[in-house]
């Protein structure tokens, strides 16, 4: 990631888009570093001036309230019609990076 303005007489917009091509490099290396911190598994990994947590986050379900809206007005609503139109939320995992309070 090499700075390509080092004149400060550069216009905004090239200011911006070198800031924005850094942006995105920076995201392709979190990206990677965030699976490797998930192969290591659920719960607590230490760095020397960092923690990360891994954290399973379970899928769960609710129910899509536009459809019970439209539903509820018929009236005469059984307990499948609920069981029918739940939405599914798909579990995953996600990593959470905290300064650590003293380093090692």
């Amino acid at each position: 990631m090499t700075t390509i303005f080092a004149n400060t007489n550069v216009s905004n917009v090239d200011r911006l888009g070198e800031i924005k091509a850094q942006i995105a490099d920076l995201q392709a290396i979190e990206k990677q570093l965030v699976e490797a911190i998930k192969e290591q598994g659920v719960g607590s990994h230490q760095g020397e001036w960092f923690a990360a947590s891994v954290i399973q986050i379970d899928e769960r379900f609710s129910l899509d309230a536009k459809a019970a809206e439209a539903k509820l007005r018929e009236l005469g609503v059984d307990g499948r019609w609920f069981a029918k139109n739940q939405k599914r939320t798909s579990g995953y995992v996600t990593v959470r990076v905290n300064a650590r309070k003293t380093s090692k």
